[in-house]
This record gives C-alpha cells, sequence and structure tokens, in this order.
C-alpha cells in the first residue's frame, strides 16, 4: 500500500511528464486562457429565472427588473381631525388597589435616589444595601482620626485682611 506522499509524488511527476510531452498545457497557459476547469467557458451562458426559482426557492430574487417608464407620484393622505380621547372613570376598588402599588414605586425610587446618581445624572442602584453607619463612624472603628476642617490665620478673608493692615501700619510707624 503506498503512502499519500507517493501517491501525490506520482501525479506531480505525471502531470510534469504530460507537459514536457506536449500533452497538456502548463497550469500558467490555462488560466491565461479563461477556461473552466473542464476547459469549457461558461461567462456567457443564460440561467433561466424559473430554474434559479426553483434551485433557490424563496431566496432567489429575479436578476433582470423590468425599467419603470416614470417615477410614481407621491400622495400624501390628508388624516382626518381625530376627536380627543374621552377620560375612563376609574372604579374606587380599582384607586384603592393602586395606592399601595404608588407607594411602593415611590419608596423604590427614593431608594434609589438615595443610592446615589451616577455621574452621568442618571439614576443608580445601590447593589450592597443601605448604610447603617456613616463613614465617619467606619473610619472611627478602624481608628482612623476624624478630619478637621482647615483653618487659616483669621479664619475669614476679612480677619486676613485687618491682620495684613496692622502689619503694614506697624511697619510704617517703626
Amino acid at each position: 500500500m503506498e503512502s499519500i506522499s507517493n501517491f501525490a509524488e506520482n501525479l506531480i511527476l505525471n502531470e510534469v511528464s504530460d507537459i514536457t510531452q506536449g500533452k497538456a498545457l502548463p497550469p500558467t497557459a490555462q488560466a491565461q486562457q479563461g477556461l473552466a476547469p473542464a476547459g469549457k467557458d461558461i461567462s456567457n451562458v443564460k440561467v433561466p429565472d424559473a430554474f434559479m426559482q426553483e434551485v433557490l426557492g424563496e431566496e432567489f430574487h429575479p436578476q433582470e427588473e423590468p425599467l419603470a417608464d416614470a417615477l410614481p407620484e407621491l400622495v400624501w393622505a390628508e388624516e382626518e381631525p381625530q376627536e380627543a380621547p374621552k377620560p375612563t372613570i376609574i372604579a374606587e376598588e380599582t384607586m384603592q388597589e393602586l395606592i399601595p402599588l404608588l407607594h411602593e414605586v415611590k419608596n423604590l425610587l427614593s431608594e434609589m435616589m438615595s443610592a446615589g446618581a451616577t455621574t452621568s445624572g442618571q439614576i443608580g442602584v445601590n447593589m450592597a444595601g443601605p448604610q447603617k453607619d456613616s463613614w465617619a463612624n467606619i473610619e472611627k472603628s478602624y481608628g482612623y482620626k476624624a478630619a478637621s476642617a482647615p483653618t487659616l490665620p483669621g479664619d475669614c478673608r476679612k480677619k486676613v485682611l485687618k491682620q495684613a493692615i496692622k502689619d503694614k501700619l506697624k511697619k510704617r510707624t517703626k
């Protein structure tokens, strides 16, 4: 039994010998002639639409559509004035059923808003749930010191300005 490589080698050698003896054209010459692999030119063959419909089924759309002689005229239908919708009256029982649902929706929205809005202004969902302690208490439990507000000498602009004027007057009087 021959191996695949020996079989392929024999095929190639037979093809080369046919080309050298003139029995077959070289592969480059076959490609230049533009012939199909079987040696027949099928570029100008017309396939009927009925055959294409039979083979392809619903996927087939005719290749050549008849040209339109003129553009179709667009006609805008005028809308008839509609009557205002009549308000529907909701029964008191239905209202009594809807009120608890509205309260629940209100509570959900307030929880979502308290969880914080995202930076783009959209409502975010707090997946961690409500916090029981403030961040200051949590930091304190870990031993961190509470932050204090920074202080300036004089603690406000007016006092700083007064101190600067006093310093200037002291320098002048010296």
